[in-house]
């Protein structure tokens, strides 16, 4: 990133906020957004800028809920700082711009499962009635999204051809999707504020642990955030303990599981297609075309 952005960056800052950066840090957290490290002389602050056209209301909207989990006690995310406005985002070069209290730590994947469900629970305890939060309806609106994403003249010629070589099996993985959503769609109780990838976005530091990157958040079942543990019994016996320690009177659903399972295959497969086609860097679109190669050859799902 050029000087010139970055002092752009650091004035607006300090217009929104009255904060006085002292210095910028690349920061990679997360897929969505361009993330930096800003040092002051008494804090760091942790600054999140989506510019993904099809992703800032969603990015903005989920900064609400944040706020409201923050509101009810929740200690494990990081805290949103408001502008002088007491706004909780501002717009900058035509993206939506957030500031949090920065966590340092280790974002790592080495923990014991039962200690990212016993600070979910919490969560999965509030009340959400009256707040607006997007609800899940286990519809196929997503194989839709594929289809109009895949026929996109856009995307590179080797991408189109790597798709086609997947077409099989990519009609497979839709008729198990239909099969699942057909059964979900029957229950449409035992819903709580999830994260949709909890287990990827956690930061530990000493005896402390952070859930950050709730872009994605949606009022949904708990299989939302549990369904990358479905090949282990052990790891979903566990997540049903902490439930039952804890009052939450539910247990895991396989359906509900292998939804989420076939869901989030195509969910991913849509989130890099839209990146490729958005992207207006040709490197960048380089790059996240050969993670998309990599992802439909390596991918968990086969």
């Amino acid at each position: 990133m050029n000087e010139n952005y970055l002092n752009y960056l650091t004035k607006m800052i300090a217009d929104v906020y009255n904060i006085s950066i002292k210095k910028i840090i690349p920061s990679k957290r997360g897929f969505f957004g361009e993330t930096w490290c800003l040092q002051t002389d008494n804090k760091d602050y942790f600054i999140k800028i989506d510019y993904w056209e099809y992703h800032k209301e969603a990015y903005r909207k989920s900064l609400q809920i944040i706020e409201f989990m923050i509101n009810q006690g929740i200690s494990f995310i990081p805290r949103i700082i408001k502008t002088k406005s007491s706004d909780l985002s501002f717009c900058f070069n035509e993206g939506i711009a957030a500031i949090f209290d920065f966590v340092d730590g280790e974002n790592t994947e080495e923990y014991p499962i039962t200690r990212l469900f016993e600070h979910l629970v919490h969560i999965y305890k509030l009340d959400t009635n009256g707040i607006e939060i997007e609800k899940e309806s286990f519809d196929m609106k997503i194989l839709n999204k594929l289809k109009k994403l895949k026929d996109d003249v856009q995307l590179p010629q080797k991408l189109i051809d790597e798709l086609h070589k997947k077409d099989e099996l990519l009609l497979k993985y839709s008729e198990q999707l239909l099969f699942y959503s057909n059964i979900c769609k029957n229950d449409m109780e035992n819903f709580h504020i999830t994260h949709g990838d909890a287990g990827g976005n956690c930061i530990i530091n000493e005896n402390n642990f952070y859930i950050i990157d709730w872009d994605s958040l949606k009022l949904a079942p708990i299989e939302r955030d549990a369904w990358f543990f479905m090949c282990d019994d052990k790891q979903l016996n566990d997540i049903n303990d902490v439930l039952f320690n804890n009052n939450v009177d539910y247990k895991l659903n396989s359906d509900r599981l292998c939804y989420y399972c076939y869901y989030s295959f195509f969910y991913y497969l849509t989130e890099y297609l839209q990146s490729v086609l958005l992207s207006q860097n040709e490197e960048q679109k380089q790059s996240i075309t050969n993670s998309l190669i990599e992802y439909l050859n390596t991918c968990w799902i086969f």
